[in-house]
C-alpha cells in the first residue's frame, strides 16, 4: 500500500512538471488580409482548452499565448486552431524550461511530452527559460520529432 502511494505521488509531481515546461507560445500567422482575419484566429485560439489569454499584434500578425496552470500544452491543438480558422502558421515560437545548459547539435530530447531534435550548426548555451522555434514545415512532426532552433 505504501509503495502504491509513493508511486502516485511521484506520478502526480512528474505530471505537474510536464505541464509547466512550455510557458508561452508566439504564433505568427500567414495569409491575413484584414482585422477580421486576426479576429478569426483570436477566437479559434481562445477556444483551445489550455489557453488562458491571447494577445494580438495586428501589424505583425502575431498572437502571444499564455497557458492555464497545470494543463498540458498541445502543439497540435494550437496548429489545428489556426488552420481550422482558415490560415497557416508562418512561425511558432515557444518559451520552454530547460534543465540542460547546452543545446547539443542534432541531439534528440524529451520535454513537455514531446520529442525534439536540435537543428543547430553548433552547440549553443541555453538559458533556464529559452525561446525556441519549431522549424517543421506546417508544424507537423517528422518521424515523431519536432525540430527546434533559436
Amino acid at each position: 500500500m505504501k509503495s502504491k502511494l509513493i508511486f502516485l505521488i511521484v506520478f502526480f509531481v512528474s505530471s505537474l512538471q510536464l505541464h509547466a515546461q512550455i510557458k508561452t507560445a508566439e504564433i505568427q500567422a500567414s495569409g491575413l488580409t484584414c482585422s477580421m482575419c486576426s479576429k478569426a484566429i483570436y477566437k479559434a485560439l481562445g477556444k483551445v482548452s489550455f489557453v488562458d489569454t491571447v494577445k494580438v499584434n495586428i501589424e505583425t500578425s502575431t498572437f502571444l499565448l499564455d497557458f492555464k496552470k497545470d494543463q498540458k500544452v498541445q502543439i497540435e491543438a494550437l496548429r489545428d486552431a489556426v488552420y481550422d480558422a482558415g490560415f497557416a502558421i508562418e512561425k511558432l515560437a515557444i518559451l520552454m524550461d530547460f534543465t540542460d545548459k547546452i543545446a547539443v547539435k542534432d541531439a534528440v530530447f524529451e520535454n513537455a511530452g514531446y520529442q525534439f531534435k536540435w537543428q543547430l550548426k553548433s552547440n549553443k548555451p541555453l538559458k533556464r527559460e529559452q525561446k525556441v522555434f519549431i522549424v517543421n514545415k506546417d508544424i507537423q512532426p517528422i518521424n515523431g520529432l519536432y525540430l527546434l532552433n533559436f
